[in-house]
């Protein structure tokens, strides 16, 4: 554990069988990848091991394997953050693995300062696994125990403040504004948050496989004690904002939001609607209000919110001698290498 993810909230999100078996349901059938054999020793908690294969010419072909739950480009599923081994030490980790056939086993978004990322990535070297960091990214999280609303306001930057919470009457003064929580209604609220998606990326935020796994992992993490807000906000009856926001073991994650993009001019309601679930966050025991990784549209406004991060690190462990080679040579040519190897 760290100090940006405490003891309290583990095991986080991604890393529960909820998660978990909403991914299967949704993902275990795609035909690109395949279940892994079924070693007793290879199960990660309630995980299970998937594989795919990448062509890389007509004589060269490779297989990945990576443990149920996460995204890979194969199968594109939700980004889940925050891998964590479950009842599983890392040496017994990388020993079921190792069980399996494959050319490289990937593992996203590790914190990498933490005890577990060290003693994986000791394991993997230990039997032979070359360790390449094939991605880095930055979470964003606001600390609420030891903290206000009040003194949080003081302390981020003026403009930021400004957005946040300053134009909160000007916003009440177009009309009549009302937050409301859509739970457990899960369809009305992905069909606004979709709607503002298309808007602002040109396509929707859930479908597919990802809706079914996303409406899976609501319903049933709801029963397992987390609480989902599905908050909307509207402006004389018509949704202007929408943000999805979970409550588990003292974290709240924001996973997802949405709005109606210049709505009108000097007001920014996704940022508005972040200062009004912030508030709502100090208000309860969560010790974290976790923006996650990403960056927005134009910019990054996770950190100007935020008042802690932490590093996330994707891994590539590999296995095979000639993929390795194959990664040496990129290393040379690119001139991407890192301390521990391709950034891929």
């Amino acid at each position: 554990m760290s100090n940006y993810f405490p003891a309290a909230n583990y095991p986080g999100i991604f890393s529960t069988p909820e998660w978990v078996d909403a991914w299967k349901n949704a993902w275990a059938d795609h035909s690109a990848i395949t279940a892994a054999g079924a070693h007793e020793s290879a199960l990660v908690g309630h995980q299970q091991f998937y594989s795919y294969q990448q062509k890389k010419s007509s004589i060269l072909s490779f297989t990945t394997l990576f443990p149920a739950g996460i995204s890979t480009s194969a199968s594109p599923s939700l980004r889940s953050e925050y891998f964590m081994l479950v009842n599983q030490k890392p040496d017994d980790f990388i020993a079921a693995a190792l069980c399996h056939k494959w050319s490289q086993l990937f593992i996203p978004d590790m914190i990498s300062t933490t005890p577990e990322y060290a003693a994986i990535v000791k394991a993997a070297e230990s039997n032979g696994l070359q360790v390449l960091v094939r991605d880095a990214a930055t979470s964003y999280a606001v600390r609420l125990q030891e903290n206000s609303f009040d003194n949080y306001l003081k302390h981020i930057g003026s403009n930021t403040r400004l957005k946040l919470f300053n134009k909160r009457k000007k916003l009440y003064a177009i009309g009549e504004i009302s937050q409301q929580n859509l739970w457990p209604d899960v369809d009305s609220f992905i069909e606004i948050l979709n709607e503002f998606r298309v808007q602002r990326w040109n396509k929707p935020c859930y479908q597919g496989r990802n809706l079914k796994q996303i409406t899976a992992f609501l319903q049933n993490i709801a029963q397992a004690g987390g609480r989902p807000d599905l908050s909307v906000i509207y402006c004389d009856g018509k949704p202007v904002s929408a943000v999805l926001d979970l409550y588990y073991r003292q974290r709240i994650y924001n996973i997802q939001s949405g709005y109606i993009e210049k709505f009108r001019d000097g007001i920014s309601l996704g940022t508005l609607h972040l200062g009004l679930q912030i508030e709502k966050a100090f208000a309860t025991d969560a010790i974290y209000y976790d923006f996650m990784a990403g960056n927005g549209k134009k910019s990054n406004y996770k950190k100007s919110l935020a008042t802690h991060s932490a590093q996330f690190a994707s891994l590539m462990l590999v296995r095979s001698p000639l993929l390795k080679k194959l990664y040496y040579i990129k290393d040379r040519l690119l001139g991407m290498t890192t301390s521990k190897g391709s950034l891929l």
